[in-house]
Formats: C-alpha cells, structure tokens, sequence
C-alpha cells in the first residue's frame, strides 16, 4: 500500500528497525554464535605459563613465520607439517593456540570454532598435544604430535569452511539478483554481492581444497551480505533478503 510522504521520509517503524537489526545479524550469526563458546585458547591452558616477554618474542617468530609460510592446500598438509613446530614445547604451545586463533578479528569462525560447531571437539582443542604439553612429556613426543594434528585438523576444517560456504551461496545469489533487478547495486556494500558470490561459487565448483582461499571467500561474502543489509530499509531490506526469521509480518515481496 503506498504511503504519503509530503516530502518528508517517513520515521521507519518497530518492525522494519527489528527486520533491519535481524538481517545485520544474519549476516554475522555464525560468529556471533560461536565466540560465545568457550574457546580454551582465549587465555587458560594446560601449557606452562611463560613471561611477557618470552610470550612476546615467540609471537613475533611465529607471526614472521607464517607470514613465509601459508596454509597449504590438502596434499601438501603433510610435508607442511614436517617443517613445523621446531621450538620447545612453549613455542609448539603458542604456535597451535595461535592456529586455532586464527583469522583474529574476523566476521567468520575461527579454526577453533569451526572444528567445535562441525563436531571436532579433539581437534578444536588439540586435546592430546596439549595434555602431553601439560604432563611434561619429552619434546621429541610432543612434536610429533603437534605434526600429527596440523593435517587432521586443517584437512578437516577445509571441509568445514566449504561446507559452510557451500550452505549460503544459494541465498547470496537471490539477494545479489534481487540487488541488481531492484536497481540497488549502488547501495553501499550491495554491490559487493554479485562478485562476492561468484568469487566463492567458483571455488565451491572447483572443490578447492584452499583453506585460506575459502575462508578468504567466506569473509567476503559475510561482510558483503551485512553491508548491503545494515544499509537497506524497510521494504527493499525485505525485498533483497526476504522475511527474516523471527518475524511474522507478511509485508511486500
């Protein structure tokens, strides 16, 4: 039903500022509900406690290292591995915490958190390196731990992360065809959509087994998807993106 508008934009209502908070939600639940999981590498562990400064100095090694070094793909996990955690048993601690850490600040899961949400709690937690770690075992033991779980755990979040990709390119692409025959690409971050999701569909056809090119995509889309939503109102919000969970108005298509 059309409104009148005397020239004045009309104050948005309870219901589109509720579609309007939900959908920017959407976008970002997979995080969101995931941070509130306890993650056992956020501060506590069965590692030995070191210094600031020894914590420091090793964090800076690491972070030159993997600067070098990126994630490899499937088959070459392995060989990877075998060049991997060469310091004491502190540095092989903060090496993986650092790995289950990562990608640090981001709108997607991080490598602990997605293994959690997809059942791989003993990967999530190294559980078996880490209680090596905390009983002192010889480094010899506890290296070929760290070397055993990189692979199991990376190859099982480069399923993860395409799943999870997988599972949302079929809303992307609605939202990105409605953007585009709505005449919205000029809406801050709706134009992001269409390449967005092309960039991650390409990947899904492919089967990459690219663990850092997927979750790349998947942080592309997720940001693209919560920029077009937090700048649409009312109707084109629900046009784009459909009726949100949640909400029981039957307002336009």
């Amino acid at each position: 039903m059309a409104s009148k508008r005397n020239g004045r934009r009309r104050p948005s209502t309870r219901k589109e500022r509720k579609q309007a908070i939900v959908w920017t939600a959407v976008a970002v639940l997979a995080v969101t509900a995931m941070v509130a999981i306890g993650n056992p590498w956020a501060a506590d562990s069965t590692a030995p406690a070191r210094s600031t400064a020894e914590t420091s100095a090793a964090r800076q090694g690491h972070d030159a290292k993997r600067g070098k070094t990126a994630t490899k793909t499937g088959d070459d996990l392995d060989k990877q591995a075998a060049g991997m955690f060469t310091g004491d048993a502190y540095h092989i601690a903060d090496e993986v915490r650092d790995l289950l850490n990562a990608p640090e600040d981001s709108n997607v899961d991080t490598l602990s958190n997605l293994l959690y949400r997809h059942g791989d709690k003993n990967l999530a937690e190294a559980t078996e390196l880490y209680d090596a770690i905390g009983s002192e075992r010889d480094i010899a033991t506890i290296r070929s731990l760290a070397r055993e779980w990189y692979p199991k755990a990376m190859k099982a979040a480069i399923e993860d992360r395409r799943e999870d990709l997988s599972s949302g390119l079929a809303g992307a692409q609605r939202a990105a065809r409605s953007v585009e025959r709505l005449g919205l690409a000029g809406t801050k971050g709706c134009g992001d959509l269409a390449d967005a999701h092309s960039a991650a569909k390409r990947l899904i056809d492919s089967g990459s087994d690219d663990y850092d090119a997927l979750t790349k995509a998947q942080q592309s889309i997720t940001s693209a998807i919560s920029g077009c939503a937090s700048n649409l109102k009312g109707d084109d919000l629900t046009r784009v993106f459909g009726q949100p969970q949640g909400t029981t108005d039957g307002g336009a298509k």
